[in-house]
């Protein structure tokens, strides 16, 4: 932990790396609309400009904010979400079953998040959300 007993970004990233295992542990021998593929998107998301925000999953999304979130060691109440997120579920009709999903705007919150992308490979969520996000020169959109 860094000064404060705040987790630093790379914490929080191998944190989520834990609950990506965890989550995936927990649906892989089970018959679940929720596939074992967090520990396929969490890596895919770190390699790209997204790892620059506090990765956490939530109701099996993968969401992200600006500084350390409430609920972890050292976060605060005035840190701010990033408006996009990624998710993953089980299709039917897919060769891995599994499809990616990126959203625009915040998780369970109005107005509704919009569906981007939905596609079978776990870098192309991670590039739409990027895209949403980050501008040519790196700096955040909005």
């Amino acid at each position: 932990m860094t000064r404060g007993g705040a987790r630093s970004l790379d914490e929080a990233w191998d944190s989520a790396r834990e609950d990506a295992r965890g989550l995936d542990s927990g649906v892989r021998h089970t018959r679940s609309w929720l596939p074992p593929a967090s520990e396929e998107l969490l890596p895919a998301a770190r390699a790209s400009a997204l790892s620059r925000w506090y990765p956490s999953f939530s109701h099996h999304c993968l969401r992200f904010t600006e500084g350390p979130p409430l609920w972890t060691p050292g976060g605060r109440e005035d840190v701010r979400e990033v408006a996009g997120f990624l998710c993953c579920a089980s299709e039917a009709g897919r060769k891995s079953g599994t499809v990616f999903l990126a959203f625009d705007g915040l998780a369970f919150r109005e107005p509704d998040p919009v569906l981007v992308l939905t596609t079978a490979v776990a870098a192309d969520a991670v590039d739409a959300l990027v895209a949403l996000l980050v501008d040519g020169s790196g700096q955040q959109r909005g």
